[in-house]
């Protein structure tokens, strides 16, 4: 969408200077979704007296106790990081400009807060799709002091309008600024960047603040790609399970309640009542003096202090320690139901989001895993790989935009960037992995079949260490008969080969290099060269067990 001239840009803010119903309504279910998953404004948005139910005072003390439910979506959202650890991605940058594309690179490398483009869409991006659907994100550039270019949240509370086309954004109309008295408003279309003053019902263009951007396109994009048909609202990837999550918040509220209640035990003892007062307190119309109108026996506080009560009489039992006094302990049933109640309910929050309760953590322990129970991956995966395109999409426009701006002779409509996440997830601890690779080694797999599994292990076990990903692969790549044993080698191949094995991780210590997997190669066959024997078969003088042990 172009505006043809600033006229007909300022009718379009004439238009839309209210804000309409349905970006009302946006503002509200972002207000809502901020309180649930990040605990933003948790009390006020979401807790309320339980009418016909509970007295205006409990209302009160629950309402000011209770807590946010945020750490329940930080449990429901662990399997999301699996689609940066999916293998099979590709990332490809269609640059013939070797000098350009290095400082393109540079610049995707690093593109806000010290963090990558790809960085940024996963804790930013990911993030709001969940809590602001309907927000943008937007491309900000400035040419002063330096050229720059960054992604940016804007807000549903930042817009006053938008136009769109599914994520993509035609045109958007920023939230009016008031600076120095005057009222300031930004209309972004796919061409230009302009800021008019408004001046009761004129507004006058400030060219100083308005220019022709260099993206092609309105460099913005909702924050969600969901959506019901014929709806222009956008709806986050958590929609199905809000109301579960309204009714842990609830849950959570009452059983904190109940806590702080009922949860202290309650000490009891057996008092004697005054003898003077007969436990009234009185003595005629005067107040007792021997207990101070308490109608308790009141000792004087020293040691021999001894509370005198009446014997029992008939059969009952002489009072004991046991039963002079104690604690009565709070009721626990309605407690333990409570808290059995919230986490059935997130474990059905897990299975209606994810499709399955693989991976779920309940009482700190991982469900069984796919090598105990049989279970369904696919719904698994389908959810996982709607996260994925939307991510996947975000980090492509976004890499698209800013090459947009780094090279000017470039087609703005022309795609030149490849930005593909991989499908294939590890999904499964590293654990359990290496359990299933050692199985298909006992097994005699194909080595293709060995290969992949090792990998799979690889990436899980070292899924937050990148380094030491890296290395372990690399080395996997050099390590001569890497699913062998040096017995086995020595068993198949002979001695000489079962040599090499024992000689690599000699090697692999005197590496500092790990960049290129040819030039390893080409050195650790110089290492061969200069320390392994000439032997053909085990010289009689060596012990076997030592070998074959290793």
């Amino acid at each position: 969408m172009i505006f043809q001239d600033d006229n007909q840009a300022s009718e379009y803010i004439k238009q839309n200077a209210q804000l309409n119903p349905l970006f009302r309504k946006m503002r509200e279910n972002s207000k809502e979704l901020k309180a649930l998953v990040n605990g933003e404004g948790f009390i006020d948005e979401l807790l309320e007296k339980i009418e016909h139910i509970e007295s205006d005072k409990k209302a009160k003390a629950r309402i000011k106790y209770s807590r946010s439910i945020q750490d329940t979506f930080s449990r429901i959202f662990q399997p999301i990081d699996n689609i940066y650890y999916a293998t099979g991605g590709i990332k490809d940058y269609d640059i013939s400009d070797e000098n350009l594309k290095k400082k393109y690179i540079s610049k995707i490398a690093s593109v806000r807060d010290g963090k990558s483009l790809s960085e940024w869409v996963q804790t930013k991006g990911i993030q709001i799709f969940n809590t602001d659907p309907n927000g943008l994100i937007f491309l900000e550039y400035k040419t002063q002091p330096t050229l720059d270019v960054y992604p940016t949240y804007k807000s549903i509370n930042s817009i006053r309008h938008y136009e769109s086309h599914g994520q993509k954004v035609e045109c958007v109309l920023f939230e009016p600024e008031t600076r120095d008295q005057k009222t300031y408003w930004r209309l972004v279309d796919d061409l230009t960047d302009r800021t008019f003053i408004q001046d009761g019902s004129n507004f006058y263009i400030v060219p100083e603040l308005s220019f022709t951007h260099p993206f092609g396109q309105c460099p913005a994009l909702v924050c969600s790609n969901v959506s019901n048909v014929g709806n222009k609202e956008k709806l986050p990837a958590i929609n199905n399970i809000i109301g579960l999550a309204k009714e842990i918040a609830r849950d959570q509220s009452i059983l904190t309640l109940y806590k702080i209640f009922k949860g202290l035990p309650l000490f009891w003892k057996v008092v004697q009542f005054c003898g003077d007062c007969a436990g009234t307190g009185k003595t005629g119309d005067e107040v007792c003096g021997t207990c101070n109108g308490h109608g308790k026996y009141v000792g004087k506080n020293d040691v021999t202090d001894v509370i005198e009560v009446p014997l029992p009489e008939g059969e009952e039992k002489l009072l004991t320690g046991e039963n002079i006094g104690g604690y009565l302990s709070p009721e626990l049933a309605t407690w333990t139901k409570l808290e059995e109640t919230i986490d059935k309910l997130e474990e059905k929050m897990y299975k209606s989001h994810w499709g399955t309760s693989f991976g779920m953590r309940i009482n700190g322990n991982v469900e069984k895993t796919a090598t105990e129970v049989i279970f369904d991956k696919q719904p698994f995966e389908n959810q996982l790989n709607k996260y994925a395109d939307f991510a996947e999409y975000l980090e492509w426009k976004l890499s698209e935009w800013i090459l947009n701006l780094y090279d000017s002779q470039k087609d703005k409509q022309e795609s030149r960037i490849t930005i593909n996440l991989g499908r294939r997830y590890i999904i499964e601890s590293y654990d359990v992995l290496l359990n299933r690779y050692e199985q298909a080694v006992k097994s005699e797999c194909n080595s293709v079949v060995l290969d992949k599994l090792f990998e799979e292990f690889l990436y899980s076990k070292f899924r937050n260490n990148p380094i030491d990903l890296q290395t372990s692969l690399v080395k996997a790549k050099i390590e001569p008969y890497l699913h062998f044993t040096i017995k086995t080698t020595l068993e198949v191949f002979g001695f000489k080969e079962a040599q090499k094995k024992m000689l690599f991780p000699k090697f692999w210590q005197s590496v500092r290099d790990f960049s290129s997997i040819e030039k390893l190669e080409k050195d650790f066959q110089d290492f061969l060269l200069k320390n392994q024997s000439d032997f053909v078969e085990m010289p009689s003088s060596l012990n076997q067990t030592e070998i074959v042990n290793q």
